[in-house]
């Protein structure tokens, strides 16, 4: 029965997309102009049409898209079906701005030595980066680990980026430093489905495991909570950086698809989907709020759109945030990943 309940919950998690607060791409996204974006997982869904907005309407100098590995052509179908969709339905700017180049870098979560390559190939092309979203994310009922050995969950959604985060940190904080117009961003992509979490919140004794003991909802619960964590923190330890934890609400995305086709019971609850999911074009406003407007309060977690306090006991605990800090960094450093410049503080 938990298990039933845990499939329906991640089949309808998600708050209704109706927040109190009017967001239209078209009117509230600002000029980006000069400015340089990275998302991750933007080959797909939320990502790539997050992409497409913030280039449709921003103009940002650059966009870098971050995902999976592929070859040649199929990088490059990436990066003209985004400037394609950019162009279409009024993305035309008639001349008035110069086209957001889209650039593809390779970027598996679950390997480290792939969120290195990530970092070293931006910060041998860019001195900047104003917005960084955190985007990428699995849910999946197979039980496994990552090459290092964490849970896949806890490894992609969490560890991956949080490495990849730190090792950007120099750009973003310089370009905080230097730029007198500077509003540099991090969006951590979360969800309502950090509500899923074992008790406690967070297994730390149990992150270097599969974690086959409990149901890979709460595996996915408890790495969505962790992202909460890490952008309160990263707030209040870089109070240059606007950063803000958002969940994009109900969307049926390929990640809601694959993983149908692991779970029956996710596939008993999927025909209520569609009562209560919106299309990723409406799913994505609270991705370009976070990044964008100036409502934003730096640490704090939004539901779409930019609706705060919603998150659990577990997700507000400042020693949970804490903790999760300080677990993450000696992770890290044991691993050789950090160096003097880019430890945590």
């Amino acid at each position: 029965m938990s298990q039933l309940m845990d499939a329906a919950r991640v089949t309808l998690f998600g708050s209704r997309n109706a927040g109190k607060r009017s967001f239209e791409p078209a009117r509230d996204i600002p000029s980006l102009s000069g400015k340089v974006v990275l998302i991750t997982g933007a080959a797909g869904d939320l990502g790539r049409q997050t992409a497409v907005e913030l280039a449709r309407y921003g103009h940002p100098a650059r966009i870098y898209i971050a995902d999976l590995p592929r070859d040649a052509d199929a990088k490059q179908g990436v990066i003209e079906r985004i400037q394609c969709e950019t162009q279409s339905d009024g993305g035309s700017n008639d001349g008035k701005y110069e086209a957001t180049e889209v650039r593809f870098i390779d970027l598996d979560l679950t390997v480290f030595e792939s969120v290195q390559k990530c970092a070293a190939e931006f910060l041998a092309r860019e001195q900047r980066l104003d917005i960084l979203v955190l985007n990428a994310g699995i849910i999946s009922a197979k039980i496994g680990t990552t090459r290092e050995g964490y849970e896949k969950h806890f490894g992609l959604n969490y560890l991956g980026h949080a490495l990849l985060l730190r090792l950007l940190l120099p750009p973003m904080l310089s370009t905080a430093q230097q730029h007198t117009s500077a509003d540099v961003r991090v969006v951590v992509v979360s969800s309502e489905g950090h509500a899923i979490a074992p008790a406690g919140g967070i297994q730390f004794d149990k992150l270097k495991t599969n974690c086959a003991d409990i149901s890979y909802a709460q595996r996915y619960g408890q790495s969505k909570l962790a992202l909460i964590g890490l952008a309160r923190e990263l707030a209040q330890r870089y109070p240059s950086l606007t950063t803000a934890a958002v969940h994009p609400g109900r969307i049926i995305t390929g990640m809601a698809t694959a993983l149908s086709k692991e779970s029956l019971l996710v596939r008993l609850t999927a025909p209520l989907a569609p009562l209560v999911c919106v299309p990723v074009s409406i799913g994505v406003k609270n991705h370009l709020w976070a990044a964008t407007s100036p409502d934003v309060t730096s640490g704090k977690y939004y539901e779409p759109v930019g609706l705060p306090g919603k998150e659990t006991n577990d997700a507000k605990d400042p020693d949970l945030s804490r903790r999760l800090w300080e677990w993450t960094e000696q992770e890290f450093k044991s691993a050789g990943l950090l160096g003097e410049q880019t430890s945590l503080h």
